[in-house]
């Protein structure tokens, strides 16, 4: 399925999704691919177990079209960014695996995305950092709290406020990236990755694990709620 600046395809139980826009996959919409067909196409392929986010190419993104800035459009340039917050909502509320393959460039709104996933495997050539203090502006779809609770306020704030480009080994020394690979390209590793964690355990298992934590997180007051109920019911039926 194509869509704004992406397509998504299954590879069994693994979907991947690729950003297109160029040779830097420039982010020229933040909502780089509609919530709603994400959503549907997800629902229509019930087997999915994990997704993987990557870039077409040689760069994961580059992060946002900078030549679209413009301070007579911030209203429209809100409400895109409003859309696109809530896309990376989504993607980071999924009952699935998620994973961000990683390669070369990964700035700005490009981190932003990886950042939504629960994992980010990166090639030894990656580069990361959320950049946008360098057009003096600062990242709109929900980067800036989502790097803090990664790697710390501190760190983030120093990230931030410099513009700071960081090496594959140092956003894994960090823990920004979950591994660094030295294949040139990250994308099988990501699938290996994704594999060995979700290819023993069932659809309801994962939804019920990620779901759990996932409230958790939110502040449930009590997240594992009937995790445990769906889990046995399913293995009673098999």
């Amino acid at each position: 399925m194509k869509s704004v600046l992406s397509e998504i395809h299954s590879e069994g139980s693994i979907a991947v999704l690729t950003i297109e826009n160029g040779p830097k996959n420039l982010i020229s919409e933040p909502e780089f691919i509609e919530r709603e067909k994400l959503i549907a196409w997800l629902e229509e392929n019930p087997q999915t177990k994990a997704l993987i986010i990557t870039g077409n190419g040689k760069h994961f993104s580059h992060g946002a079209d900078v030549s679209l800035f413009d301070a007579d459009n911030v209203n429209s340039i809100s409400d895109k960014l409003k859309k696109g917050r809530e896309l990376l909502n989504t993607i980071e509320h999924l009952p699935i695996l998620t994973v961000a393959a990683v390669n070369g460039g990964c700035f700005g709104g490009g981190l932003e995305i990886a950042m939504s996933c629960q994992f980010r495997i990166a090639s030894s050539k990656a580069r990361m950092g959320l950049t946008e203090v360098m057009h003096g502006v600062v990242p709109g779809m929900g980067g800036m709290e989502r790097l803090s609770r990664i790697v710390g306020r501190d760190k983030a704030l120093q990230m931030i406020l410099q513009g700071e480009m960081l090496s594959a080994d140092k956003a894994f020394s960090i823990g920004l990236v979950t591994k660094v690979t030295e294949e040139k390209d990250a994308l099988p590793e990501a699938l290996r990755f994704a594999e060995d964690i979700v290819s023993s355990a069932s659809i309801t298992v994962i939804n019920s694990v990620i779901n759990t934590l996932n409230r958790a997180v939110d502040g449930d007051a009590d997240p594992s709620s009937g995790a445990f109920e769906a889990a046995l019911e399913e293995a009673f039926r098999k």
